[in-house]
């Protein structure tokens, strides 16, 4: 890969932009910190060669933090599925209990000794980790799990085209600088008399 000849200039929005972003998209309990640290190490990766690329840089920042943000969603909504699991599994309702009790007496009724003596202690059931993973995915009734890929998949887009944008803009700014470099003529001078 050829080098090019642009002077180095620092990382990060220069000063006349810096003052048009604004406050960064935080959320919640994101910290300031962490966001200035990640864009930090973004926009030093990126490396953008003029303050058009700084911009598009800048847009990336915030869509990887979208998308970090939305995956952090998708795994609290599949954590929350599986409580919700859990819950109506392991705590039956009034008529699920009614139900368990009458099917109970039935079949009490037809084999006695199978039944355990008064005073024994009831055995919980366990929580089956897996299981109510998967029967999170099952009954994600309103589809959450499937919106959180969905909008986490039209950010990735946006960022590729972000990343492409920004390699196409920083090759630009080499070839011109390339350009000017080479259209530089090497030449002797001699002094003329009058």
């Amino acid at each position: 890969m050829k080098k090019s000849l642009v002077a180095a200039k620092p990382i990060g929005p220069s000063n006349e932009l810096e003052r048009f972003f604004g406050d960064p998209p935080l959320l919640g309990a994101e910290r300031l910190e962490d966001y200035k640290s990640f864009c930090s190490v973004i926009e030093r990766a990126a490396k953008p060669a003029d303050d058009i690329a700084r911009l598009l840089v800048r847009d990336l920042v915030n869509i990887w933090w979208e998308i970090r943000r939305e995956r952090l969603i998708k795994v609290e909504t599949i954590k929350q599925k599986q409580r919700e699991y859990v819950s109506k599994t392991m705590f039956p309702n009034r008529a699920d209990l009614e139900r368990e009790r009458l099917r109970l007496a039935r079949v009490e009724d037809e084999a006695p000794s199978m039944f355990r003596k008064k005073g024994e202690p009831v055995e919980k059931k366990q929580e089956d980790p897996i299981s109510s993973l998967a029967q999170a995915y099952l009954h994600d009734d309103g589809n959450d799990i499937e919106a959180c890929d969905r909008r986490i998949s039209a950010l990735e887009s946006r960022r590729s085209a972000l990343l492409r944008e920004v390699e196409r803009r920083n090759q630009i700014v080499a070839r011109d600088a390339d350009k000017a470099a080479s259209s530089i003529v090497d030449a002797e001078f001699t002094e003329v008399e009058d």
